[in-house]
Order: structure tokens, then C-alpha cells, then sequence
């Protein structure tokens, strides 16, 4: 319901109450018939219906033109004094107060009137209109900053694809010249792996399904360090449904290798499990000499995961081990 459907109910509403506030002091202090009084007031309903109808028109042609609020009640003024002129005096009542009282009393008695009801009506549509904009302008605002997180968010996400793929393509160059053999099977996983990165159009995932894709991104690399890594998943089946950003796992174990040295004598050992509403991924330190990190991965991930859980990731290093802890999303 729009701003001027609003003040068109409360005008229906409000003309009948109105118009008994105003009819009651003379039926009391006159003592008016009950037949008069029902004149009156059905009189005054219909006039009160006539000032909403001309003020709902009015009133939002000055505020769209920024004009202040006493010239809208300037308006008003000279609108009291063109009802005054075009209504009859005695319409009210055939009642003897209205013929033994002087014109002028009269007059100042609807003057009065006209305008303690066109005052009452000036408020209601003032607080119906500007609370009517601001809760507008707070739905335009939320819009436009979901609008502005949604870009951001795309942004982000642009970035990963190709920050992974170049990691990829060094690592193929390297197998073609030390693992010939391995360099075909390494090249068709990267090929599955990409296909279903790509294909994913989610801000985030379930644990369950980033599991299964860090999994596949474990086993291309198998493919090239064979047993100089473990990996292990302590996670209860009562978590696999929460959701995390789409790639937080696999930027994660890809840093680990990275910006590691292992063999298979010192294997790199990579640890996924559950810390109390965060899911973390530690592997032990033991890092390359002359590895420069840019932290675009990590920066990354902590702009994704504030979009998305309002927090951001926590980064722990004691030296030993190093472990980031990301929010889990309750879907």
C-alpha cells in the first residue's frame, strides 16, 4: 500500500470521528435535537471528506517541490477562507443560537471550525507522509546496499578462478618437465576440478559439497606429491548441511601447500574439523624460503565470509601450526 492509499483510508477513517469531535461541544452546550446533531454531523463527515480529498492532492505537490511548511499552511489559510465564502451560514443549524448570535461570532464560530479540522488533517497527512518516505527511503537504501554487496560479492568471487588457475598452470609446467607421466592425469583432474568450479554460481556451499570439492582438488594433488601429505576430515554428519563461502576449504589447503616445503619423509599434514561454530583448516609450518605471499587468497576470503556471516575469518599461528577458522552459516 503507497503513501496516498494510506492517507485515503485514514481520511475515510478519521472524517466521521472528526466530524463528532466537532458536533459534540454545540450539542451539549446548545442542547441541539438528536435530529439536528445527526444533520450536522453528517454535514461536517462529507466536508471533512471534501478537505482530505483536496489536501491528499495538494499536499505532496509542495513536497515534491521542496516548499516549506508554512506556505502549505498559508494555503490552508486562504483555503479556510474560500470554504467560508462558499458556505451557507445557516447550513449548520436551524437553531435559535445561530439567530440571536451577531454575524461576525458566527463567522469566527466556522472560521474555527474549518480550521481546527483542516490543522487536524495538515498533522495526520505531515506524519503519514514522512513516515511514509523515510521507511521508503530506508527500503531504497537496504536495496542499494544489498545491490552494492551483490557487485562486491561477484568481484570477489572473479578473483578466484583465476588466482587458483595460475597456481595451476605453474604447476603443470613443472610436471611436464619432472613428471612427464603424471602430467597427462594431473591436466585432466585440473580439467573436472575447473569444470565444476566454474559451473557453481553460489555465494556459498554446503560443507558437505565444498568437502567433496576440496577432496577433488586433494587428489590432484596426489597426483603430483603421492605420499609426501595427509589428509584428514574430522567433521559429524550434523554439520555437513551448514554452509560456508563457496571455496573457503580449497583456498585454504591450497595456501598450505604453497607456502610449504614437505617430503615423505616430512610429510605436509593438513587437518579439516569442527571448533565450536567454525570449521578450521591447520597444517603444520614448515615454510618455503624466498615464497613471497600477496594474502590475496585469505583477503579474499575474509571480504566473502564478512558478505556472507558477518564475521571475519580468524588466522592463528603458534609458530607450529598454522590454522584459519571460518563461520559456519545455520541453512
Amino acid at each position: 500500500m503507497n503513501i496516498t492509499q494510506h492517507l485515503i483510508l485514514r481520511g475515510l477513517l478519521t472524517s466521521p470521528i472528526i466530524a463528532v469531535l466537532a458536533c459534540s461541544p454545540l450539542y451539549i452546550v446548545i442542547g441541539n435535537p438528536q435530529r439536528t446533531f445527526l444533520e450536522l454531523w453528517l454535514l461536517l463527515t462529507l466536508g471533512t471528506l471534501v478537505c482530505w480529498g483536496i489536501q491528499i492532492l495538494f499536499f505532496p505537490f509542495f513536497k515534491k517541490r521542496n516548499y516549506a511548511n508554512w506556505q502549505y499552511l498559508l494555503f490552508l489559510l486562504l483555503f479556510n477562507i474560500v470554504i467560508l465564502f462558499i458556505t451557507n451560514p445557516n447550513a449548520y443549524s436551524n437553531n435559535e443560537f445561530f439567530k440571536s448570535t451577531s454575524e461576525s461570532t458566527v463567522l469566527l464560530f466556522r472560521f474555527a471550525l474549518v480550521s481546527s479540522i483542516n490543522f487536524m488533517i495538515f498533522l495526520i497527512i505531515d506524519l503519514v507522509y514522512t513516515y511514509g518516505k523515510k521507511v521508503q527511503l530506508i527500503e531504497e537504501n537496504a536495496a542499494l546496499q544489498f545491490s552494492n554487496l551483490e557487485s562486491k560479492y561477484k568481484l570477489l568471487k572473479a578473483q578466484i578462478n583465476p588466482h587458483f588457475l595460475f597456481n595451476a598452470l605453474n604447476i603443470s609446467k613443472s610436471l611436464i618437465k619432472t613428471q612427464p607421466q603424471n602430467a597427462e592425469k594431473y591436466l585432466v583432474e585440473l580439467s573436472e576440478f575447473l569444470r565444476r568450479s566454474i559451473n557453481n554460481q553460489q555465494k556459498s556451499i554446503t560443507l558437505q559439497k565444498e568437502l567433496e570439492h576440496c577432496q577433488q582438488y586433494v587428489d590432484l594433488q596426489k597426483v603430483r606429491f603421492d605420499d609426501a601429505f595427509t589428509y584428514t576430515v574430522l567433521v559429524d554428519e550434523l554439520h555437513l548441511n551448514k554452509k560456508l563461502p563457496f571455496y573457503a576449504l580449497i583456498t585454504l589447503v591450497e595456501n598450505a601447500f604453497k607456502h610449504n616445503s614437505f617430503s615423505p619423509d616430512a610429510p605436509l599434514k593438513i587437518l579439516i574439523k569442527i571448533v565450536g561454530d567454525d570449521v578450521m583448516v591447520q597444517n603444520n609450518l614448515k615454510l618455503k624460503y624466498g615464497v613471497v605471499s600477496t594474502h590475496t587468497g585469505l583477503s579474499n576470503l575474509n571480504e566473502r565470509s564478512l558478505i556472507l556471516a558477518n564475521t571475519e575469518i580468524k588466522i592463528e599461528n603458534d609458530g607450529q601450526h598454522f590454522s584459519v577458522k571460518v563461520k559456519l552459516i545455520a541453512s
